[in-house]
């Protein structure tokens, strides 16, 4: 045991800068002592002062070379030692610590020695000691008499069992190892040896001790005087350690006094600073209850004082409290007098803001009424605003004071300022409607135009209207020109509504905005944010009942109600006096539909209304009359579409450019001037496609038909003028159509000149198409001349069958007949008399290259030259 004391110390507990003072080694309750599981426990005390002692739980390590702690238990923790039996002998005891421990020590005397031990330090470092049961307590104070203390009796025990040898003592060792050096090789005459010297070292002790007896018993009297000086030294000690027992006690008792005095000292502290802070936060001055009461709301400097006390009243009720504080008689009677401060300037303000809603009112509605009606004007609501802007903070407390307060606030203003609203929309709807009919009764005699416009708005109807009154250029012009303006001032009048509407909403929803708090607690699209409501037995018997909540988006629609069917009005008023006023209003509606950020390219070709914020209930209310104007514009082109359809020709004058043609023409001029890129853009490219396939369907269904005019020249005619409008208005949406139409017009004129102009020497071309019957018959050219039939003699009386003067003279029939066929309007006379001189060149001279070719040295030429040619045709051409 000794050499386990010597290792736990020196591996496990000097490290710790601990001393090893008891040890036991010991096994679990019920388990075999094996190798594997016996433990030590270790009691030890600490180098350091204060000192302090603890029992350890010390095992070997897996590899079985160490020790290692596997637990340790302050000797404070100790609550009871049990040595299960203190009459017999057994090994067992118990340690109560956070819980009872089972040990079975090795033998009895560890067990005894252990618990001795664990007994004093309990005794001299505890000052309540534990329990110590089935123990022999005489035993115990036997033990604790001695005279040595814990330390000594430990090193004691120790020295008893081991003791090191000196450095003089391995010095005599190794010298006489090596004296003897023969030793090595005969240990038994080395034992031998070693054995009578230490016989002669007895003899000579036993022979000094006789000698020296008497000092022997002055050694001893020395030392029975050193005990009792030591009992006496020892008892004085135990008195003083009783004694420090006490001053150590009453120590403690101090401290713990000390330390309850600061806790209360802390404790008072904390406490006045929490009443400080409560009564700062729920003080309420008498300025601010005279004001709460009796406050004048109608002047700047005692509004922004009964802002203040309402937000101070409000900043008492919302403040937070830990339940414990709530729940304090004068915390509930602040709160009860607050709550009844709060109804009352509730019911004041309601009162004020409903009085205030209703004077301004009426004031707006007398200043509409003396407006003069022709003016197109309507004016926002700005000095309104700038008046009630200021009880924005009120309004503010109001809404999260009482909710039902709140939503009657809103339904006053709604239901005053609604009234306005309709009165100054009408009156400016008015206006802008008898502006557009009074412009429009002055252009219509101007103009020489009898009646309205009928329901397709074609200016080709109207012409023709005009042309059969007297079929005059200028009136003719005039009434298109009238159209154009009556549609332009349509046009202004509709976009300057529009723009005029614009700022009324825009600057109604800021002021939403900032009076009634929506745009710091709400979205306008989202759900209504749920609100305070108060919670108060006398609180306002309105706030029981149901109330209806108010959203930006609800005081927007029931304040502009009126917008959408005054517009829808006047869209139906445009319509009725012009159709193409549908096209205008559809890209003017286009464009306020969408946000400025999403107009693109359109907004910088068409600038709309004034910049508007990201929600505009504009918006919507255009996203409706949008769906209407669309389907105005659709039946509109219906009808462009079932005219066009139902064209009728007279059999007896010229067709020239049919009206489908003037149709296209007419939509593309008004369409192009306004659409540009805007978002409109596809449905008037859609258009484009419909009027395109009925100008190609009428064209074809007039030309099948019974006219004046051959079919030729109506394709060319209508092609020609279709190429016109595509290319002067650079409808791209039309590209694709292009080369098929104007395909189609170069085939159709060529077929018209081929057929009018036929064969103009009529027998010369039989006369050589008899030739290159020959030619391919394999007759080579030089060969010809002697062929009967095709002989010099009856190439020259082909010849003199067609003198210059008949061929002038029929070529001055062929035009004639087509200034016949062709209608002046579309000017393409030239143009065809152009490509008929070509087609009649082109026929001179093949011919004159098979006479040089066949008749080469006949000298046989046509009676008229080339430039005789050129002369008629060109003479013709000037004289008409």
């Amino acid at each position: 045991m000794a050499a386990i004391r010597h290792i736990l110390q020196k591996d496990v507990f000097t490290p710790a800068e601990e001393r090893l003072v008891g040890v036991v080694s010991v096994t679990k309750y019920g388990q075999k002592r094996k190798a594997g599981n016996t433990v030590f426990l270790c009691a030890t005390v600490t180098n350091e002062k204060p000192q302090s002692a603890a029992v350890h739980k010390v095992k070997k390590t897996a590899d079985k070379d160490s020790y290692k702690k596997k637990q340790t238990w302050p000797i404070g923790d100790l609550s009871l030692v049990d040595g299960k039996d203190a009459d017999s002998d057994t090994p067992e005891f118990d340690l109560h610590f956070d819980k009872v421990y089972r040990w079975v020590a090795s033998s009895l005397a560890d067990k005894n020695s252990f618990i001795n031990c664990l007994w004093k330090l309990c005794h001299r470092y505890l000052r309540r000691t534990p329990h110590f049961t089935n123990v022999n307590s005489d035993r115990l104070e036997e033990q604790s008499e001695a005279p040595e203390n814990l330390h000594g009796a430990t090193k004691d025990a120790v020295a008893d069992d081991y003791q090191e040898l000196t450095p003089a003592e391995e010095a005599d060792l190794k010298q006489i190892m090596d004296s003897c050096n023969w030793a090595i090789g005969n240990a038994e005459a080395f034992t031998e040896k070693l054995a009578e010297e230490l016989s002669g070292l007895d003899g000579a002790n036993i022979h000094a001790i006789m000698g020296s007896e008497a000092q022997v018993q002055e050694l001893i009297t020395l030392l029975d005087q050193a005990l009792w000086e030591l009992e006496s030294t020892d008892s004085r000690l135990q008195g003083y350690d009783s004694l420090l027992q006490n001053v150590r006690d009453s120590m403690e008792l101090m401290e713990e006094k000390d330390n309850h005095l600061r806790i209360e000292d802390q404790n008072r502290r904390k406490l006045v600073t929490e009443i400080e802070s409560l009564v700062s936060e729920l003080a309420l001055t008498p300025d601010h209850v005279s004001l709460i009461e009796h406050g004048d709301l109608h002047g700047k400097n005692s509004l922004h004082q009964c802002i203040e006390a309402a937000q101070r009243l409000e900043h008492i009720q919302n403040v937070k409290l830990s339940p414990g504080l709530s729940m304090m008689t004068a915390v509930t009677e602040c709160r009860e007098v607050t709550i009844q401060l709060s109804n009352k300037f509730t019911q004041r303000l309601l009162a004020h803001l409903t009085h205030t809603f209703q004077r301004m009112a009426s004031d707006a509605l007398d200043m509409s009424g003396m407006r003069h009606s022709s003016e197109v004007i309507l004016r926002p609501h700005s000095q309104i605003h700038h008046e009630l802007v200021p009880y924005a903070p009120l309004v503010a407390w109001l809404r999260a004071t009482s909710e039902s307060s709140y939503g009657e606030v809103c339904r006053s203003y709604v239901q005053q300022m609604k009234k306005v609203y309709e009165a100054e929309i009408k009156e400016f709807m008015e206006s802008a409607k008898q502006n557009l009919s009074k412009e429009r009764r002055q252009i219509a005699p101007s103009a020489g135009i009898k009646s309205a416009v009928t329901k397709t708005g074609s200016s080709a109807s109207l012409a023709s209207s005009v042309s059969s009154l007297g079929d005059a250029k200028d009136q003719r012009a005039n009434a298109t020109r009238a159209l154009e303006e009556e549609r332009s001032r349509f046009d202004h009048v509709f976009n300057t509504i529009l723009n005029q509407l614009d700022p009324v909403c825009s600057r109604e929803q800021d002021f939403l905005d900032k009076f009634f708090c929506f745009s710091q607690s709400e979205s306008t699209d989202g759900p209504a944010e749920k609100r305070r409501t108060q919670k108060s037995a006398n609180a306002d018997a309105s706030d029981s009942a149901p109330v209806i909540v108010y959203t930006k988006k609800k005081m927007l629609t029931e304040l502009l109600a009126i917008i959408e069917p005054e517009i829808q009005s006047l869209v139906n008023f445009g319509d009725k006096i012009d159709g193409y006023n549908t096209l205008y209003m559809l890209i003017r509606c286009g464009q306020d539909v969408l946000p400025p950020e999403t107009k693109g390219a359109a907004a910088v070709a068409h600038p709309p209304m004034a910049s508007m914020p990201a929600f505009n209930h504009l918006h919507q209310v255009m996203g409706l009359v949008l769906v209407n104007v669309k389907r105005k514009f659709d039946a509109f082109m219906s009808s462009l579409e079932k005219t066009s359809r139902e064209q009728k020709v007279n059999k007896k004058a010229k067709c020239g450019i049919l009206q489908c043609v003037h149709v296209l023409e007419e939509f593309a001029q008004h369409a192009e001037s306004i659409v540009g890129s805007s978002e409109r853009r596809s449905d008037v490219d859609k258009s484009y496609k419909v009027l395109l396939g009925v100008v190609e369907d009428t064209v074809d269904r007039v030309a099948g038909g019974e006219t004046k005019a051959p079919p030729d020249v109506i394709y060319f005619e209508n092609y020609h003028h279709f190429l016109h409008i595509v290319l002067r208005n650079k409808l791209t949406v039309l590209e694709p159509h292009r080369d098929r139409i104007k395909q189609k017009y170069k085939e159709h004129m060529m077929n018209y000149v081929t057929s009018l102009l036929g064969r103009p020497l009529e027998k010369l071309s039989i006369f050589f198409d008899g030739i290159e019957d020959q030619f391919a018959a394999g007759v080579k050219p030089e060969e010809i001349g002697y062929r009967l039939k095709y002989s010099k003699a009856e190439l020259k009386k082909c010849i003199k069958e067609y003198p210059g003067k008949e061929v002038h003279r029929g070529l001055q029939g062929v035009y004639k007949k087509l200034e016949k066929h062709l209608c002046e309007e579309e000017n393409l006379l030239q143009v065809v008399w152009l490509t008929m001189q070509d087609e009649f060149i082109k026929q001179y001279n093949h011919f004159t290259k098979l006479i040089q070719r066949c008749y080469p040295d006949a000298m046989i030429t046509i009676e008229f030259s080339l430039e005789d040619l050129l002369g008629y045709f060109s003479s013709i051409a000037q004289q008409h």
